[in-house]
């Protein structure tokens, strides 16, 4: 047993080296996944002491205003971490990296706007809405507001860095930064006894705040290593007409994504009460351990299918698919089967047993539409970074309008069950439409378990 783990880690650590895509995949997949590993435990412990210490219906407040907030900050935010990392790749493969510093100046004018007229326009409604309690959904939402230029100005750090395949840094204020500044303000409240509500929604503002300066920092010594100039001359109108028809495409595939996540949060929100919002928002952690793994290779391999799909090497890209896809469900199959088969117990130990018998039901059904989640691989990646982000848009879209439709059918009698089932088939359906149009698009065949002409020399091809 000692000589076949000393020569599993032996061969992972020779499958490491070089420039083969299997080495970088390996390399950026260890990195990110220790990150994540990291910030596992600091998001869990968060939302523990969050779920403990506000109760079911403090809890739900506070997940139902991050949820909002989370929608509201898209086009500032997720749309152009993703247009960042695709054209901050580009420009590199393409010998272009002068560039790079008008794409962040051209970034960061865009966030400023943007949150700027999201905190007037919401803002101003909020602030005539607000009662001043601290269970207020307008209150709170006043004060969540401040979070979103900060939001957005980290997704474009994240994404610069991405795409010049610094995936590790460029995630590590999220991943690490975030959750360790929110774990320690709510450990702080609750040692205090001050935690309720509106105090947990500044602890959430306060590590945005941190992790805008520490991603500052990181994202400056990348440049100085890359040789990336900040004063280079501002960007041009052709590329001002590129970027912006490339945003709109970002934001609404991203938009469509984000609220097939949030939606079943938001409709429970308005149309059930809060303590089933905050069983949504248990269960959802609890399948967020499923789809880790997928997280982890979407992150690692969004550069490299760029550059991939440039070269036309369509094999390369059939072996970058399904080598990954069967990574993410070899790590995901034993997190989901003990919470599939013992998901109740597991709820009452860590979050408390009233949450229980309000999550139990609403995390299996979400585990088992992530595990077919993981199964499918990374549909939306490879459509979004080869340039075919409008495919992903209309299968987003569908799906969410599939999501939507039953959610709002089926909350007024099932609650956060119905929730779960929404986003369960509305996930299916997702991957179902964009499996068939990468197939069409990029002529390989996605997932685990679609046979194909790929073979494994494939992955060791050099860069």
């Amino acid at each position: 047993m000692l000589r076949l783990n000393v020569g599993t880690f032996k061969r992972l650590l020779a499958a490491g080296q070089g420039n083969g895509l299997r080495a970088q995949l390996l390399r950026g997949g260890a990195g990110v996944g220790m990150l994540k590993l990291l910030s596992l435990p600091l998001t869990l412990l968060a939302t523990i002491l969050l779920a403990r210490g506000l109760g079911p219906e403090g809890f739900g407040h506070y997940a139902f205003i991050i949820a909002l907030l989370t929608t509201l900050s898209i086009p500032a935010g997720p749309a152009l971490m993703q247009l960042t990392t695709r054209e901050t790749a580009r420009l590199k493969h393409d010998g272009e990296a002068d560039r790079i510093g008008p794409l962040l100046r051209w970034s960061h004018r865009n966030v400023l706007i943007a949150s700027a007229l999201g905190v007037a326009v919401i803002g101003g409604f909020a602030l005539w809405q607000a009662q001043w309690r601290v269970d207020d959904r307008w209150s709170l939402l006043l004060l969540g507001l401040l979070v979103m230029p900060l939001l957005g100005l980290n997704a474009v750090r994240s994404g610069i860095l991405a795409g010049l395949r610094r995936v590790v840094m460029g995630q590590f204020p999220d991943l690490f930064v975030r959750p360790f500044v929110l774990l320690s303000a709510v450990g702080v409240l609750l040692l205090v006894g001050s935690l309720n509500p509106a105090t947990a929604v500044a602890a959430f503002i306060s590590g945005a705040g941190v992790a805008f300066l520490v991603g500052v920092i990181l994202l400056r010594r990348a440049f100085q290593h890359e040789a990336v100039a900040l004063r280079k001359p501002a960007h041009t109108r052709e590329e001002n007409r590129q970027w912006m028809r490339a945003w709109m495409p970002f934001t609404l595939l991203v938009a469509a994504s984000t609220l097939n996540a949030q939606i079943g949060i938001l409709l429970l929100g308005w149309m059930s009460t809060a303590d089933q919002v905050a069983a949504m928002q248990v269960a959802e952690r609890g399948a967020m351990l499923v789809t880790l793994s997928l997280a982890v290779v979407n992150l690692v391999i969004g550069p490299h299918i760029t550059q991939v799909h440039r070269s036309g090497d369509r094999a390369r890209l059939q072996a970058l698919s399904r080598y990954s896809a069967r990574l993410a469900l070899l790590v995901a199959l034993p997190i989901a089967l003990p919470l599939l088969l013992a998901g109740g117990p597991i709820l009452g130990l860590v979050f408390g047993e009233q949450y229980r018998d309000l999550a139990t039901w609403p995390l299996v059904v979400l585990v088992l539409g992530q595990l077919a989640n993981v199964t499918f691989g990374s549909v939306g990646m490879l459509l979004t970074m080869s340039g075919f982000e409008g495919d992903t848009l209309r299968g987003q879209t569908f799906a969410l309008l599939i999501n939507l439709a039953l959610a709002a059918l089926l909350i007024p009698f099932l609650g956060a069950v119905g929730a779960a089932i929404g986003a369960a088939v509305g996930l299916m359906v997702w991957n179902v439409v964009l499996a068939f149009m990468v197939v069409n698009r990029l002529d390989i065949r996605p997932g685990a378990f679609w046979i194909t002409l790929s073979s494994r020399d494939n992955l060791n091809a050099p860069k």
